[in-house]
């Protein structure tokens, strides 16, 4: 007997519900994210916790597992959002690579210098956790007992500090 709460799915049905709704899940799911692989992902992730939890008896299927997709796309875009916005706003391209061993020396020594007066001491271990120990967001965040928009607001100041101190050619 199915609960009130949770409509089990048997096999068949979960099959049937995978067949008739899975290309339009993974066309939603494109929309978001704009990658086949996360896209595939994801709608893997919603089809696995269907088939083990089930779905609520009060939603149509169809409709359910939509909006499971949609929750699924958003959650992964929060956790992609603060990694991308920091690498946009330094990007890597070749001119910025400079070709001299001096000219590289002299780049590093203006960074630490901006490092040392001009960043505050928790942007500066932020900053350093991210790039010279390599941490993620929430590590930094669990280490430093502050939210990861706290990690991404340093690592924004910094960025810009660095990017208004080293000249482009």
């Amino acid at each position: 007997m199915k609960s009130h709460l949770q409509m089990m799915l048997d096999k068949k049905e979960f099959e049937r519900l995978y067949t008739a709704n899975y290309m339009a899940m993974i066309r939603y799911a494109r929309t978001l994210l704009h990658d086949e692989d996360e896209s595939r992902d994801a709608v893997a992730d919603v089809m696995l916790r269907v088939y083990t939890k089930g779905i609520p008896d009060q939603y149509v299927p169809s409709k359910y597992l939509l909006a499971c997709v949609r929750n699924k796309c958003l959650d992964i875009l929060r956790q992609m959002s603060i990694r991308q916005k920091v690498e946009r706003m330094l990007p890597v391209e070749d001119t910025m690579i400079p070709a001299e061993t001096d000219e590289r020396q002299n780049i590093y020594s203006l960074i630490m210098q901006v490092m040392e007066n001009d960043f505050t001491p928790q942007t500066k271990n932020v900053f350093k956790m991210r790039f010279d120990q390599r941490l993620s967001y929430q590590e930094i965040a669990d280490q430093l007992h502050i939210s990861k928009a706290a990690v991404y607001k340093h690592l924004a100041k910094a960025i810009s500090l660095l990017k208004s101190a080293i000249p482009t050619t």
